[in-house]
């Protein structure tokens, strides 16, 4: 018999910001790898798992980006709404697979106290929006990929719903993620950190000039000497990492960073902000004048 993952964790993550979520899909893959399985019914549950985080995950993008679904979205993040079905899959479950009982203790242990918690995990989800978090050192690096991050922020494609045209880039500077526009309702997705100064001022723009390794100089130096020009510039430790985009307002940029830890959060320098494999990946994706629509 089947594990209905999507429905159990589907449960599990529900009202939880991404940090929490990408703590409940490791714990439920480490599970299954604890288990007494053979190794090809462990390898096809690790399967079944993690497409059923895909859904998890496109369905909550799906939820943040539709319009006028708010009905929709309550009746699925209802508490209480399936649980003797789900008890009654759970019993099953138990009498097939060890790694789905040790799964339902975990989404009963999780789910306790489950409405009390989502107050406090939105409080704490805009506390981490709100603070700033530190830059490593130019010329120090801090890596090129997002495999540390968590599970939403890595790069992906996700369906999105929406009227604007493919090859558009969208900035949703409030939940931190940078969509490249695809055909089909469906988009690819960055993991963003975004600059105080970037998080106002306007919603429509274009590309209007697309650099690599962009030079980099300190905020209090004389920007016509040339001395000031670090030895980082052109290396992984560039605070302005491998690539950038210039959009046509001053200021306004979208590039990479030495500084992976700080996707997700509110950053003291820069704009927008990818790591720098995300940000090479855009950069071969897009042409000049792509239009970038800012939404909050």
């Amino acid at each position: 018999m089947a594990v209905d993952y999507y429905s159990l964790l589907t449960n599990a993550v529900g009202g939880k910001d991404a940090a929490s979520r990408d703590r409940i899909y490791k714990d439920a893959i480490g599970l299954i790898a604890r288990s007494q399985l053979s190794p090809e019914a462990a390898a096809s549950h690790k399967a079944a798992l993690r497409e059923a985080i895909q859904r998890i995950e496109d369905d909550i993008a799906s939820q943040e980006t539709s319009v006028g679904n708010d009905a929709e979205i309550n009746e699925l993040l209802s508490t209480g709404r399936n649980w003797k079905p789900l008890i009654v899959s759970l019993c099953a479950v138990v009498a097939v697979v060890a790694a789905s009982t040790l799964l339902y203790k975990y989404v009963a242990t999780r789910n306790s106290g489950a409405k009390a918690g989502i107050t406090a995990s939105s409080s704490k989800a805009a506390q981490r929006r709100d603070t700033v978090v530190a830059d490593l050192k130019a010329g120090v690096d801090g890596g090129s990929t997002g495999e540390g991050l968590p599970f939403a922020l890595q790069r992906q494609v996700v369906f999105y719903r929406t009227t604007i045209v493919p090859g558009s880039i969208v900035i949703d500077r409030e939940n931190r993620f940078l969509y490249l526009i695809d055909s089909n309702n469906s988009a690819r997705r960055y993991g963003i950190g975004v600059a105080q100064e970037c998080l106002k001022g306007g919603s429509f723009f274009h590309v209007i000039k697309k650099l690599e390794w962009p030079e980099w100089r300190p905020s209090d130096s004389n920007s016509k000497s040339t001395d000031v020009l670090l030895s980082a510039t052109a290396q992984p430790g560039s605070p302005l990492g491998a690539r950038a985009l210039l959009l046509d307002k001053p200021s306004l940029f979208i590039h990479g960073t030495n500084s992976p830890q700080t996707i997700g959060h509110l950053v003291a320098s820069g704009c927008i902000r990818l790591v720098n494999a995300d940000v090479e990946d855009l950069y071969k994706r897009v042409s000049l004048d792509t239009r970038v629509v800012f939404i909050s």
